[in-house]
């Protein structure tokens, strides 16, 4: 073998590892990703002209946060003290039935 033949042969061989390093490691990314938990989202609760009906199914704390669930309405961030008043099987508290400040 020449000496470009083995300065060719060597450059392969170090960009093929780098291609393998590199498939590793976005595998690597996306199975994080996969197993990664599913972000939290915040609305503001604003039900100008919207009236909620139903009653509290569930209450959880989520990462110290204080949740309240209605029906089919979803999860509602509430303070600590709007957790503890209210319990499942509640009708829809009034401070999830305000409207909006203007």
């Amino acid at each position: 073998m020449t000496k470009y033949e083995t300065i060719t042969a060597t450059l392969i061989v170090i960009l093929l590892l780098i291609v393998i390093a590199c498939f590793n490691e976005n595998n690597r990314l996306r199975h994080q990703l996969e197993t990664q938990q599913p972000k939290i989202i915040i609305h503001k609760v604003d039900n100008a002209g919207a009236s909620i009906v139903g009653k509290v199914t569930d209450k959880e704390i989520i990462e110290g946060c204080y949740t309240v669930t209605v029906g089919a309405y979803g999860k509602f961030l509430v303070t600590k003290e709007q957790y503890e008043s209210v319990a499942v099987g509640d009708n829809v508290p009034d401070y999830l039935k305000g409207k909006a400040n203007d």
